[in-house]
């Protein structure tokens, strides 16, 4: 438990002498977490034992845990500080990259449709395609998103080179699209590709490639987390160019 966390636990026991102790401790933690109960005390202009007190109010045994849980508290701060910022700058680098991308043939290739299907390799992927369908609805252009292998297989034979699809994955390795994608190919249906690899096999068979930035954070005891929100920024972004173009086009 955070050391603030325990101050609000057990604030009803605290005096206006422990709140003030508190209030420095709040305000300087990294300096407390490394002095000494002397120095403390001077620096708050409280008694060693007023110090000592307030840690056993807070449920601890004394100064020396005290200040570790404040160690502690800075250590994961800090953590946390570094965690964030890894996850924005992976934001602002998706953002930045897609205002400098062209997205001119992608527009076209959606413009000139009769009709656009969208195919997710994934649960993270359908979920994309699903934000993308509304997304478009908003501009009055509706798209239809097929699910699974056995709606791949039916809709494979109905396709023309006047529709398109745009499949959806995350490394763009996944079997059931490169034979979905072989199959457009060979109709002459086309299709743009939404990957986060450059290098992957449905990238060089499609019409137009997307590729998308992701990143794994380590949040720590050797966990990995790995942020899919650029493929949600994608979408708006790929709205927005084609709603400008659709535009200038009429």
């Amino acid at each position: 438990m955070k050391v603030d966390e325990r101050v609000s636990k057990y604030f009803n026991e605290l005096n206006a002498n422990d709140l003030h102790i508190w209030q420095y401790m709040a305000n300087n933690k990294q300096k407390c977490s490394e002095c000494t109960i002397e120095e403390l005390s001077q620096l708050c202009n409280s008694s060693k034992s007023s110090i000592y007190r307030f840690a056993r109010k807070l449920s601890l045994n004394g100064f020396s845990e005290l200040k570790y849980a404040l160690k502690n508290d800075v250590t994961m701060s800090e953590m946390e500080d570094d965690i964030l910022t890894a996850f924005c700058d992976t934001l602002t680098k998706s953002i930045n990259e897609y205002k400098k991308h062209d997205f001119t043939g992608v527009s076209e290739l959606i413009y000139n449709s009769q009709k656009v299907f969208l195919y997710g390799t994934g649960t993270l992927q359908r979920a994309v395609a699903q934000e993308m369908r509304r997304v478009f609805l908003s501009g009055n252009e509706h798209f239809y998103v097929t699910e699974g292998v056995d709606e791949i297989g039916a809709l494979s034979g109905t396709l023309t080179k006047d529709d398109l699809v745009i499949i959806i994955s995350l490394k763009g390795q996944s079997d059931n699209a490169r034979l979905f994608a072989k199959q457009l190919v060979l109709q002459g249906v086309p299709f743009i590709s939404i990957t986060s690899f450059e290098e992957n096999a449905i990238s060089h068979l499609s019409n137009e490639s997307v590729f998308v930035n992701t990143s794994e954070l380590d949040i720590g005891l050797g966990r990995k987390y790995q942020a899919l929100d650029s493929y949600f920024i994608l979408v708006n972004m790929i709205f927005l160019n084609y709603m400008t173009y659709k535009n200038q086009k009429k």
